[in-house]
């Protein structure tokens, strides 16, 4: 008779408080004296002198399951890539985008952001997560969590039929090519924008003279999922250029896009400071460039749009670009010595991994990459700091410089074919 496979789960949290630290600590001894579950946790299986970051990668790998515990701290470390939470992120984006049955990474968020969602770093921001807030769901909250290490789903799919006669049927194939529609509207005239990762939906567009009348924009995902949302009102104007990056902040858009997203927010100002009705299906025609934008009438279905063929680099080179944009960031700002060489291990490691991921291990430039991560010293003063973020940056920026023209010739030459 086989012995029933233990789920080996380890668990990622940020050292917040005592309070947190507690808490984890019993849900970790709960999981296993309770749940049967096998837990690693650093404050019971990482020795003195043991290196954190083999550590880290040794749990990760090891585990059946990975419990990512969000608090507020948690996910703003995983975003700045700071401390040893933006260690193991470095450790754990690249493991998450090859889970591709999704089911290996489990995030837990402990904290809402004002406007009712889980707060959770940015790389989960597409992910179902399960929430552990409310003390009083607690007991049904870890009931889930037991039923999602153990794989044992509360509600099982029925048992397959037969195949249908399709000779008997008439299958609209067409229809089955559709994308889900995210947004029905028989009143309002809308405009999506298309960035390389996601979409602006820009909405109440239409001229009103009400005084307290708002233009808002959402911003979506390219699987459909709404992130977040902002308003224009008139009282904004003299504010609002210079308020930019909070908004492109607030809308979660990925920080190396926000180069794509000042023209649909100025746009959202123009619709707004308007003193009379406008074509607005006019205007929108006239801003056709480089990235789409689309008109949709009042009463017309906006489906989930495709990401644009010459969007594809942009979109599979993200995570490289957000982290050029954190190297430019923190190499321009003055930090103290120590905050630099906290956030090198992650730029390091992250440096490395996401360019192995998008350039292969095979393409030359990826040992020009290593060459210059490998110049990394923990002696450097916050000059040479500074110095090295700059390379590494350099190296980075002229690498996708390079494959974009490259990607952009062949892009050229197919749709000159086709």
């Amino acid at each position: 008779m086989n012995e029933e496979k233990v789920p080996v789960v380890f668990i990622s949290y940020s050292w917040t408080n005592e309070t947190h630290m507690q808490w984890v600590l019993d849900l970790a001894t709960r999981l296993v004296e309770k749940s049967g579950v096998d837990v690693k946790l650093d404050r019971w299986d990482a020795k003195p002198g043991q290196d954190r970051f083999k550590f880290m990668e040794e749990k990760i790998e090891e585990a059946d399951k990975v419990l990512v515990i969000c608090d507020e701290m948690y996910s703003r470390k995983a975003n700045d890539r700071a401390g040893g939470v933006g260690t193991e992120t470095a450790i754990i984006t690249p493991e998450v985008y090859r889970d591709t049955k999704q089911e290996k990474f489990i995030p837990i968020a402990l904290n809402k952001d004002p406007d009712g969602n889980y707060l959770l770093p940015t790389y989960f921001s597409s992910r179902f997560a399960l929430g552990m807030i409310n003390p009083n769901n607690f007991e049904h909250d870890y009931s889930e969590l037991e039923r999602l290490i153990w794989e044992e789903p509360q509600l099982k799919p029925p048992v397959r039929g037969p195949k249908s006669n399709f000779q008997d049927k008439k299958v609209a194939v067409d229809s089955l090519k559709e994308r889900p529609i995210i947004e029905s509207n028989t009143s309002e005239e809308r405009v999506v924008w298309l960035l390389p990762r996601g979409f602006l939906l820009l909405e109440n567009i239409t001229f009103n003279t009400s005084e307290s009348w708002v233009t808002k924009a959402h911003y979506y995902n390219y699987d459909g999922e709404c992130q977040l949302g902002v308003h224009f009102h008139k009282s904004y104007t003299e504010s609002w250029d210079e308020n930019l990056e909070v908004q492109f902040r607030k809308l979660r858009i990925p920080k190396a896009d926000w180069e794509w997203s000042d023209l649909p927010l100025y746009y959202l100002e123009w619709f707004r400071l308007v003193d009379a009705p406008i074509d607005i299906k006019h205007k929108v025609s006239q801003l056709q460039m480089d990235y789409p934008v689309y008109y949709y009438a009042p009463g017309e279905d906006i489906t989930l749009p495709k990401v644009p063929e010459e969007y594809s680099y942009y979109y599979e080179t993200g995570d490289l670009r957000d982290l050029i944009a954190d190297i430019k960031s923190l190499a321009k700002n003055d930090h103290k010595v120590e905050d630099y060489h906290e956030r090198a291990i992650s730029i390091r490691h992250s440096a490395y991994l996401l360019s192995l991921r998008f350039l292969g291990r095979d393409n030359p430039s990826l040992s020009f990459i290593k060459e210059i991560i490998d110049k990394y010293d923990p002696s450097f003063g916050k000059i040479l700091m500074q110095d090295w973020l700059k390379k590494l940056d350099a190296i980075l920026t002229s690498t996708l410089n390079y494959e974009r023209e490259t990607w952009q010739a062949e892009f050229r030459r197919k749709r000159s074919k086709g």
